[in-house]
């Protein structure tokens, strides 16, 4: 187990959550972590992929979901999807 340090008043909140939630406050402060480093993630491949860095195929696989789900994400995010039919024979290959 790894120790980190955080803020006092991010602590405090974590407490009252974690004592309303009724729930030990490590394990709020991991479901925490979680979910927020799961949304930075999601930001970073989204990025990847507008700067077209990434194919929508390896977008998908970096965020272990299936390529209409990568599209979804890529049309909220408001992304132009280009895939063109060389992407496509690759991907079905």
């Amino acid at each position: 187990m790894k120790v980190v340090k955080v803020q006092e008043n991010l602590y405090k909140k974590a407490e009252k959550i974690s004592r309303s939630q009724g729930v030990e406050i490590s394990e709020l402060v991991s479901q925490a972590l979680r979910q927020g480093l799961e949304v930075l993630s999601e930001k970073n491949v989204l990025e990847l992929y507008r700067a077209r860095k990434i194919t929508l195929q390896k977008a998908a696989e970096m965020l272990s979901i299936d390529i209409w789900e990568m599209i979804e994400k890529a049309k909220k995010a408001d992304i132009h999807i280009d895939y063109t039919m060389e992407e496509l024979a690759e991907d079905v290959a």
